[in-house]
């Protein structure tokens, strides 16, 4: 509930996002100004990085004396609002003096009202000049063990955004029809304080959370180049990234690590799906058996993000050679079983083979196996949002599978698709025709008939969201089972 509160805060007031969602309440202690913060790269070049706040301050690593930082402290903005998470991913939000009001209506709900907002900031400018010629402690565990993860990089906190009142997330979990041939969890999480600092507790809610003042909801960090002596420069502007350096500069590194990001054509989408189509080869030659127990799991999961983030934590683990924590699944006890026997599944299934730690972010570039082509299918499914995933799910027969497929590979090629094409009468049902337009619809996807045709337009040229249906249709097709 927490991390959701947060990551809802942030699309509002953030959307350049330099700024970093605290997804649990643990961390908050950590991230005092110049914590070190390991930033990871993840498997496939779609994937934001992640963030692991650390027990080390920078002075902790450094040779010499400790810095002290210079914080300057500002009201930030007072926020109160309410997101609907439907189809349109319509918002209403008061932020600051201002307003923002999108209407609209959906299965998820998140009312909010944080009250005012703090931020600290690090005086970057006196940190760089008490950074010169300063060194790291290149034998320090830390350190070391970072510099051992090619695809990990140090970054320091340089600002944090802090609550100043007690506030209170609940969340209220309720089961009902969305449309006709639709199930799934209408969820309501709602973020409160009163005037008097006491929580504020809706008598239907099922679980609440106190979140106690000067909570840490947001922060940024910079990144750090460091080279092979152990001096370090400050990454300050959006393009320079960090990086450990071996026998040579920083930026040769860095260079391997960026080189993932696909090469922009005019059918960029078309070439992405190119390049992972040996990842469905893989899932659709698995033994029928195995396609359906993972279409079964993987069906069940559908009705929780969370549940879906826990998954592909563990995968990108397997995929890198690590063992995953058999505590994580603790997290969403009702779905824990499905989650623990898709990882059993996919683990006996890719028995025999052999992943190695992957040098590079991308997995486009690594053969594809069992391991990596599930992971690819969860890792579009964790991109999209509850109510985008409750809409899948309502598609999720064979039939209307083989129709999203077809559609999405013309989406990709620019296509018109007919809609006298067999592999298209299951969309002479009204019914099924709605999920699917609210599933492009979800996806910044417009779907619309035009004469005989369907037409698909993508809102946004440089939005992930189209990719993900894409893999996500081909991925859930590849295991499902026939009628």
């Amino acid at each position: 509930m927490f991390a959701k509160a947060t990551k809802n805060l942030l699309s509002e007031i953030d959307t350049d996002g330099t700024l970093i969602p605290v997804s649990r309440l643990n961390d908050s202690d950590s991230l005092v100004p110049l914590a070190l913060v390991i930033k990871r790269y993840r498997f496939w070049f779609w994937q934001r990085p992640k963030y692991r706040p650390t027990d080390f301050k920078l002075s902790d690593v450094l040779v010499g004396d400790p810095i002290s930082p210079v914080v300057v402290e500002t009201d930030f903005l007072t926020y109160s609002g309410k997101v609907v998470d439907n189809a349109g991913g319509n918002v209403e939000a008061e932020i600051g003096p201002g307003s923002l009001n999108l209407g609209g209506s959906g299965s998820t709900k998140l009312q909010s009202l944080f009250g005012n907002l703090k931020k600290q900031e690090v005086d970057v400018q006196k940190l760089l000049q008490n950074s010169k010629s300063r060194v790291l402690d290149l034998r320090h565990s830390l350190v070391q063990q970072t510099r051992e993860q090619h695809r990990e990089v140090l970054a320091v906190v340089k600002e944090r955004i802090i609550t100043t009142d007690l506030c209170t997330v609940t969340e209220e979990v309720q089961e009902r029809g969305i449309c006709t041939g639709m199930f799934g969890l209408n969820k309501q999480i709602k973020v409160s304080v009163n005037d008097k600092g006491k929580p504020v507790v809706d008598n239907d809610s099922n679980v609440s959370l106190n979140i106690p003042p000067k909570t840490i909801i947001a922060y940024g960090v910079i990144e750090l180049e460091v080279d092979h002596t152990g001096h370090y420069e400050l990454c300050l502007l959006p393009d320079v990234k960090g990086g450990f350096g071996v026998d040579g500069p920083v930026k040769v590194k860095h260079a391997a690590l960026v080189s993932a990001s696909p090469v922009k054509t005019s059918n960029k989408l078309q070439k992405e799906l190119e390049g992972l189509q040996g990842q469905f080869k893989v899932l659709s030659e698995l033994p029928a058996s195995t396609r359906s127990a993972l279409f079964k799991q993987i069906s069940l999961l559908l009705q929780n993000s969370a549940a879906i983030s826990l998954l592909e934590n563990a995968l990108e683990d397997l995929c890198g050679g690590r063992q995953p924590d058999p505590r994580m699944f603790d997290e969403t006890a009702a779905l824990k079983p499905a989650l623990q026997t898709t990882l059993k599944l996919v683990q006996k299934a890719a028995a025999g083979t052999n992943p190695t730690k992957q040098s590079n972010p991308s997995g486009q570039r690594q053969k594809p196996t069992v391991l990596t082509a599930t992971h690819l299918l969860i890792s579009s499914l964790e991109e999209m949002t509850d109510s985008t995933l409750v809409v899948l799910k309502s598609c999720c027969s064979y039939s209307t599978l083989q129709a999203l497929i077809h559609l999405v590979q013309n989406m990709a090629s620019n296509k018109k698709s007919s809609l006298k094409d067999n592999g298209l009468s299951v969309l002479a049902d009204e019914k099924v025709f709605k999920k699917i337009t609210e599933l492009f619809g979800c996806c910044n996807v417009t779907l619309h008939k035009e004469k005989d045709s369907l037409v698909t337009e993508i809102s946004k040229t440089q939005d992930r969201l189209p990719l993900m249906l894409c893999i996500a249709a081909k991925g859930l097709a590849s295991i499902a089972p026939p009628v």
